[in-house]
């Protein structure tokens, strides 16, 4: 994991090239070379949390970033995650809560601060989410349907897990290779992550205890660059677009990418009578 100051920078294997956005290896001219395996998405996951739990907990001021994406997180020639891009980031002393105008990009950012522009630790948590549901699945996080509708990933997601459906989640290029217990453990961190209210979301801190020996690190060789040369569109978005957006899609202003309600088989305490879970529990990914 690199440190903000190093992340800034970019580090060496992105300044040579040896790596790339998540976004360009999930959506974008890597996509179609396989090479984001399982186990890669998993570290890019667990060294993401490790770098907010550096900018949450670990700096004085604490740092929000404010808009945690897939294309803000770079990727070494190794796979290992960079958190880039600190251009909305908030300096925030701890216990000061915030309001300030919305900034970011659709389906990452958490209802509180989509509607109202309240900033806290808890909308990077949010948006931590719904990149880890984009890591495991392939989906963007909006997604236009066949109807020409717009769906968010969390509205894809929510009856799959409900059934109990989770290797429906998997993105299909993984072709069936992945760990059932690592997908159980992040299809839960990532419901924790993206409950509606802020207070019942786990910091980052919570997300990241547990034994770092459980997932063997990062380091494979990557094959030859090469691919589609696709790239997702990112609706990055600001206060004054907020009132057009829920005009236009009544759902998405009320949803704004979480689980209205999603249950979770391991989750005791209905959150909305669905959905819950205990945010003072560790997560292990």
């Amino acid at each position: 994991m690199k440190l903000p100051s190093q992340q800034l920078q970019g580090g060496d294997g992105v300044r040579s090239g040896g790596g790339a956005s998540l976004l360009s290896h999930l959506h974008g001219q890597f996509a179609g070379e396989g090479r984001l395996d399982w186990k890669r998405r998993i570290n890019v996951a667990i060294g993401s949390a490790e770098g907010l739990v550096y900018l949450h907990h670990e700096v004085t001021p604490h740092i929000i970033h404010r808009d945690i994406k897939a294309s803000n997180v770079l990727l070494n020639s190794d796979f290992a995650p960079l958190v880039a891009d600190f251009g909305f980031a908030k300096l925030v002393p701890e216990g000061v809560h915030m309001t300030t105008r919305v900034k970011g990009t659709l389906g990452y950012l958490a209802p509180e601060y989509f509607m109202w522009g309240k900033v806290s630790g808890a909308c990077d948590v949010y948006s931590f989410g719904i990149l880890l549901l984009e890591l495991v699945s392939g989906h963007k996080p909006i997604e236009r349907v066949p109807s020409g509708a717009k769906r968010t990933i969390t509205e894809w997601a929510e009856p799959l897990i409900a059934r109990g459906r989770l290797g429906d989640l998997i993105d299909q290029r993984l072709r069936g290779s992945f760990d059932a217990a690592q997908l159980a453990r992040a299809v839960e961190c990532a419901a924790l992550c993206v409950q509606g209210e802020p207070d019942r979301r786990p910091d980052m801190r919570t997300v990241v205890r547990g034994d770092a020996d459980a997932v063997a690190p990062a380091g494979s060789k990557p094959a030859e660059d090469g691919g589609d040369d696709e790239e997702e569109e990112e609706e990055d978005i600001d206060d004054d677009e907020v009132e057009e957006y829920s005009l236009m899609d009544d759902k998405s202003s009320k949803n704004s990418g979480a689980f209205g309600a999603m249950p979770v088989q391991t989750m005791q305490d209905p959150y909305a009578k669905r959905f819950s879970g205990n945010a003072n529990n560790a997560i292990k990914i």
